[in-house]
């Protein structure tokens, strides 16, 4: 069994037991956080796309800031991870001296971490959602601290989600403006810098024969407006960055994402340069540029592409581009979209054979694809083609119109 919660100095708190799990929370004033000390540990927890980076790093500079004030002594101790499932959680919980806090982000089912007794943040897109969230948890036997919803950060930004996370760690107006500051230069970078930044602004930086077709129309004026090194310094300057900085296991708050490299004043400049010139991948490496073609498909080409299609289904242009090894996926997506095209109006090619194409993918199981093209009889049985240009995984339905529609 965990070692229980030690109540924070400043807040009167009550020990009660949930009549579900026996497991011992605190009863505490509504907005104020359990302080995670005596072996207990944070989950940082929500679905992809809902800003739970902030909320991972709110969580650890405040959680830090808190800590700085009343038990200096344990901020060597905490312990930062992003954590997904397939990883040995349980032995990462497990390990390291009765110390430590670790501060996981996940994006794993929070009932995994029950029997743990843990520290629950998470996020919701509206605030009638982000209540039902933490009822729904709580009632599970979850001791939630925050839910951080979408609706409420649009509306307030950053100073808004600070205040509540200075509120919950009764934190002074000081160590708030801290936070404000070093949050609102951090957000810039979390979005036009490093690994995990916007799509849309990695989509505008990288070159034309890998850009994605589905997000061209979706351009990043807003990074585009800003000088990321002057962000970047003016991050590093902050107060609050310094501060963190003085503890090793404190600087993986002091970057963009955990994935991205130590900050020096011209890391994001760097590092969107090489995205420019190798079309770096969702993981930072590469992408082969040498034997790239550009402008029309030759024979070989196109029959190579027949044969990965007719092999692979039109839910895998990654796999026909390796075939190929002379055009991007994207490239590939482009040309089958524009042959499958030609061939429906054409009316020349079996519509049998056709629909078997493309529901391949959804008979052997397809995977993520560069938008969805998908074969659809219309109301008057005629072949068509659809593109609902989606990032979606491809699981096509075709069917026939019976006689009698």
């Amino acid at each position: 069994m965990p070692q229980r919660l030690r109540p924070s100095r400043n807040i009167d708190i009550d020990r009660i037991e949930h009549p579900d799990d026996g497991l011992l929370h605190e009863k505490r004033p509504p907005g104020k956080f359990p302080v995670a000390i005596d072996g207990k540990h944070i989950i940082a927890h929500g679905k992809p796309r809902t800003a739970s980076t902030l909320l991972f790093n709110m969580v650890g500079v405040s959680n830090f800031l808190y800590l700085m004030r009343h038990e200096p002594n344990l901020v060597p101790y905490i312990e930062p991870k992003y954590i997904k499932d397939g990883q040995p959680y349980e032995e990462y919980l497990r390990e390291g001296p009765a110390e430590t806090t670790k501060i996981y982000k996940t994006h794993i089912d929070l009932e995994k971490f029950l029997s743990y007794d843990a520290v629950i943040f998470t996020t919701a897109t509206t605030s009638k959602e982000a209540a039902e969230i933490k009822s729904s948890l709580e009632k599970q036997g979850h001791d939630v601290a925050y839910v951080q919803d979408m609706e409420r950060l649009k509306g307030g930004g950053i100073p808004c989600i600070a205040h509540d996370f200075a509120f919950g760690y009764d934190l002074p107006k000081d160590d708030e403006e801290e936070m404000v500051e070093y949050f609102s230069k951090w957000e810039i970078l979390r979005q036009c810098c490093g690994e995990q930044m916007s799509k849309y602004w990695k989509n505008d930086l990288t070159p034309e024969v890998y850009k994605k077709l589905t997000l061209k129309d979706h351009p990043h004026p807003f990074c585009a407006d800003h000088d990321i090194d002057e962000i970047e310094k003016g991050f590093m300057e902050t107060k609050l960055y310094s501060k963190l900085d003085a503890y090793p296991n404190m600087r993986p708050f002091n970057k963009p994402s955990l994935r991205d490299g130590e900050l020096n004043g011209t890391y994001c400049s760097s590092y969107n340069e090489r995205i420019k010139t190798q079309a770096l991948n969702f993981y930072g490496q590469p992408l082969p540029m040498e034997n790239i073609r550009t402008g029309n498909w030759t024979e070989e080409e196109h029959s190579i592409f027949l044969e990965g299609l007719k092999r692979h289904g039109s839910s895998k242009p990654s796999k026909i581009a390796k075939m190929l090894e002379t055009r991007t996926v994207m490239q590939v997506y482009t040309h089958m979209k524009d042959y499958i095209q030609q061939q429906v109006q054409s009316g020349n090619d079996d519509d049998d054979e056709l629909v078997k194409v493309m529901e391949r993918p959804a008979l052997e199981g397809g995977d993520l694809a560069i938008g969805d093209l998908a074969l659809a009889y219309d109301e008057t049985g005629k072949l068509i083609l659809v593109d609902k240009t989606s990032m979606s995984e491809i699981q096509v339905q075709v069917q026939k119109p019976s006689d009698d529609t």
